[in-house]
């Protein structure tokens, strides 16, 4: 690996993910003031979906794209978007009440996709599929309105796991379907 390639504002990005993630376990578990807590968290969890959209839209624009970018950009993806269920369950777990199955069986498709995809390509790719994008947006939006308002996220969960489901299902299929890995197909309608 060049270091150098670490260098660039878009991967610094990245690499300043990889570092708040694990740090959120501070407002998650070691500070007793619940408002300050949440605050904290809600700060913290902010900056890092500003650094998921920020991280490729400059690499682009600064014409600083790179394999190593974005290696560093769906390994901070595959550690954050698996934890809001952690940080869910500790700061609102109200919000999804009797229905945490659910949670679990999209934690349990997103592992087996991940684990299919290392069988049958030798890594685990993650697609950039509309559908992702999607999930992944709502996701992180559902999160933040949770934490202000718990009780539109509770209206807004069934709708969040149709949509992950309907994801997850998707980029199943793909990884069924396809010989090799396209990681910027857009559905399963693309060829």
């Amino acid at each position: 690996m060049n270091f150098n390639e670490l260098k660039t504002i878009p991967n610094m990005l990245s690499v300043s993910r990889l570092v708040l993630i694990p740090a959120m376990l501070i407002p998650s578990f070691f500070i007793e003031d619940e408002a300050l807590a949440r605050q904290v968290f809600l700060i913290m969890f902010i900056l890092i979906g500003v650094t998921d959209k920020l991280d490729g839209t400059l690499a682009r624009y600064l014409n600083q794209t790179s394999k190593l970018g974005a290696e560093l950009d769906t390994l901070a993806d595959m550690v954050f978007y698996p934890l809001i269920a952690l940080w869910l369950y500790r700061f609102e777990s109200d919000v999804v009440g009797e229905w945490w199955i659910l949670i679990y069986i999209l934690l349990g498709l997103f592992f087996l996709k991940m684990i299919m995809g290392k069988i049958k390509f030798g890594k685990m790719p993650t697609f950039h599929t509309i559908g992702g994008k999607t999930f992944a947006a709502s996701l992180y939006f559902f999160m933040i309105i949770t934490i202000l308002r718990p009780d539109i996220g509770q209206i807004l969960f069934p709708v969040l796991c149709v949509i992950g489901f309907l994801n997850q299902m998707e980029e199943m299929y793909i990884f069924l379907t396809r010989d090799s890995v396209d990681e910027n197909i857009k559905s399963i309608f693309t060829k």
